[in-house]
């Protein structure tokens, strides 16, 4: 049943409302996708009209569900509301099939982004309203269900049409991620607001505390499911590539082979992407469980640098790795340290091009006891002494044509500096512009039970 009384059923109404704009465009790049996997813009124009009054319906619904004020004219106009987006949810859903039915190998994978795109927007605006989250993703999910049954047909549309398409598919489903990501604290605040109305006037002060408290519980739940919601279609998109550029292989058609393969490094990339927006939002809800262990340094900063020599040889790097005797071994969290130490090795290379990338680790005395010093250096093109500090920020760029080239989301040196003070120590830059730069990571060699308990503090 659903309460369309509470303040999250209303918040989430208000959400999907106010997105109609943005569900529009980004539908648009869907249909233009479907249209050139199925090789027919009748399709795809029709489908998207479909779409477009369906949704324009029910958030007219949603809007007379926001202003109606009595108990039972409120309810009324929510159970009408709700059928209405029952209908655009079936009549989204109704496309993936189609896909999945005609459109051979890029209709199935356009489908599974679009099925999963579904799931993501419920995650985006109903997180917290678990009967619109069932009446809106319960289409998707048969869909999805469905899919594998379908029986197999030949793509209608040429290699380069269904590469396009799917490509449009990617953007789309991409488009929604980023939403996702970059609006999960604005979703909680407005239903954090919704319920303050409910509270009364005396408990003021106290209710702010609870309304922190209470926002970084969501966000952890949010966390918890997102992270499901989100990797489940994309390793469903990895598999369907997979699958096709083998069978694409085996019947020596090369070029849909390596559209295939494309489709696949995107959406690992893309996977990659979420990974770091988790990492992130994670480290500042205060997800810092330290699970210290004895760590063999040579052999994790070897498994780092074997993972990322294709990159570092695609763009003509040379890789070097020296570690001091004295810093073999180490206790302290080996996942978080791995994290931290992938996201510079990655940030390096991205920027270094026919170059030098090093890793060098190191023991150091210190005043609070041994230190572990790991510095991550290359010839790359440098950062200016003003910008030191503020590459450190999320989502921060500093030169974006450079960003466009390279590609990121300006997260991994954000989410490095975050694991370091997770791992009770520091990482500071030092650059020169045109020479390269070296990143430096001092954390305790051993992290015990006190480091710990200072880190909380």
């Amino acid at each position: 049943m659903i309460d369309f009384q509470a303040a999250s059923t209303i918040a989430a109404a208000r959400a999907h409302v106010v997105s109609l704009r943005w569900r529009l465009l980004v539908w648009a790049l869907f249909a233009v996708g479907a249209a050139l996997v199925l090789n027919a813009w009748q399709a795809g124009l029709a489908w998207y009209l479909v779409l477009v009054v369906a949704a324009g319906f029910d958030a007219l619904l949603g809007q007379s569900y926001l202003t109606t004020r009595s108990v039972s004219e409120r309810n009324t106009a929510g159970v009408l509301f709700a059928w209405g987006c029952a209908f655009s949810a079936m009549a989204f859903a109704a496309m993936p099939l189609l896909l999945a039915a005609n459109g051979g190998g890029f209709g199935q994978v356009l489908g599974v982004l679009m099925a999963a795109s579904a799931f993501v927007r419920v995650m985006v605006f109903m997180s917290r309203a678990r009967g619109l989250m069932a009446v809106v993703g319960t289409p998707a999910a048969i869909a999805l269900i469905m899919m594998p049954f379908m029986p197999d047909h030949e793509s209608p549309a040429s290699s380069l049409e269904g590469a396009l398409g799917v490509a449009c598919g990617v953007l789309a489903f991409l488009a929604y991620v980023l939403r996702a990501s970059l609006n999960n604290d604005a979703v909680i605040a407005r239903l954090e607001a919704a319920n303050k109305h409910a509270r009364e006037r005396q408990l003021e002060a106290e209710a702010k505390h609870a309304e922190a408290v209470e926002a970084n519980r969501a966000k952890s739940e949010f966390l918890a499911v997102v992270t499901h919601e989100l990797r489940t279609p994309l390793n469903a998109v990895i598999g369907y590539s997979e699958m096709i550029e083998e069978d694409a292989a085996a019947a020596g058609r090369v070029d849909l082979a390596r559209d295939a393969s494309r489709i696949e490094r995107s959406a690992r990339h893309l996977l990659a992407l979420i990974d770091q927006v988790l990492q992130l939002t994670s480290a500042d809800a205060g997800n810092d469980d330290l699970k210290p262990r004895s760590v063999d340094m040579q052999q994790m900063v070897a498994e780092i640098v074997a993972a990322m020599r294709d990159a570092a040889e695609q763009r003509g790097n040379r890789m070097a790795v020296r570690v001091s005797d004295d810093a073999q071994v180490a206790y302290t969290d080996g996942t978080k340290l791995a994290v931290c130490v992938s996201a510079l090795l990655s940030n390096a290379i991205k920027f270094t091009e026919n170059g030098l990338v090093a890793v060098s680790v190191s023991r150091e005395a210190g005043e609070r006891g041994d230190q572990l010093i790991i510095a991550v250096s290359d010839t790359g093109c440098g950062v200016a002494e003003a910008d030191r500090e503020r590459i450190f920020n999320a989502f921060t760029q500093l030169d974006a044509t450079k960003t466009r080239t390279t590609g990121g989301m300006g997260l991994g040196l954000a989410v490095a500096r975050r694991v370091a003070r997770a791992l009770g120590g520091e990482l500071d830059a030092s650059s020169q512009v045109g020479k390269g730069s070296t990143f430096t990571l001092r954390i305790p060699m051993r992290l015990g039970v006190a480091s710990a308990a200072s880190i909380a503090a």
